[in-house]
């Protein structure tokens, strides 16, 4: 079986490498793939689709957090109170009582039902490292416990730099069923794999990669864990 890396294309058939290459004049005029309409084309990305979801992906996963709890049991599934009930019982002691209170105001103001329901149970996945260059990773790898505990003390210096002292900053790289993932988009993997392509041949090409997450856990066998330096 194989697993492709979609951050440089590292399991993909050669034969889609290939075809791919056939390509690389007209990638060299375009910014977006999504400007070449051509039947051979269309086909070409829904081939590599069908590659991907017979065989595994790579998704990175950017986290602060202990790491022996990733060595020990992987990526889990949990609800924002599971989350933050785990926090108090953890680390609640390294807060003063006025910290505390402050905490647990701030959570019940942003964490409310609406919330729950779009980020409980789920865990979040980008398919190549442009967040680490872009910047859309750097809260999630300063900040201890994922957005259910630090989003309402980023402005609150106090608080946001104890929780900076907590964990360990990781990109956790995990192998994964395509099956499992939701997306938002026709052929996630084969567009994703074609404008990977054309970005690594054209640097300031647009890269379509999807939104997407899952409601089952990683298992620690499956991830390889990368202690991010800035």
């Amino acid at each position: 079986m194989h697993v492709v890396d979609f951050e440089n294309l590292n399991g993909l058939s050669q034969d889609f490498i290939k075809s791919l290459k056939s390509y690389d004049e007209i990638f060299a005029q375009l910014k977006s793939i999504e400007q070449l309409d051509d039947d051979e084309f269309h086909q070409l990305i829904m081939d590599i689709d069908d590659f991907c979801f017979e065989n595994r992906i790579i998704g990175y996963h950017y986290t602060n957090a202990i790491k022996n709890d990733i060595l020990g049991k992987g990526i889990i599934i949990r609800t924002g109170e599971e989350i933050r009930q785990n926090f108090i019982q953890r680390h609640f002691h390294l807060f003063t009582k006025g910290e505390q209170n402050r905490i647990l105001f701030e959570w019940q103001k942003w964490f409310d039902e609406e919330d729950a329901q779009r980020r409980d149970s789920i865990i979040c996945f980008d398919f190549t490292t442009g967040a680490l260059k872009n910047g859309g990773a750097d809260d999630l790898l300063s900040y201890y416990g994922g957005e259910q505990v630090y989003l309402p003390f980023i402005e609150l210096p106090h608080i946001g730099e104890k929780l900076k002292n907590i964990g360990t900053p990781m990109i956790l790289k995990c192998i994964l069923n395509p099956s499992d993932i939701h997306t938002y988009t026709q052929y996630p993997w084969g567009k994703l794999t074609v404008s990977s392509y054309h970005k690594l041949k054209k640097p300031d090409a647009c890269l379509l990669e999807p939104s997407a997450y899952q409601e089952i856990g990683v298992n620690p066998e499956n991830i390889e864990i990368i202690k991010y330096d800035k």
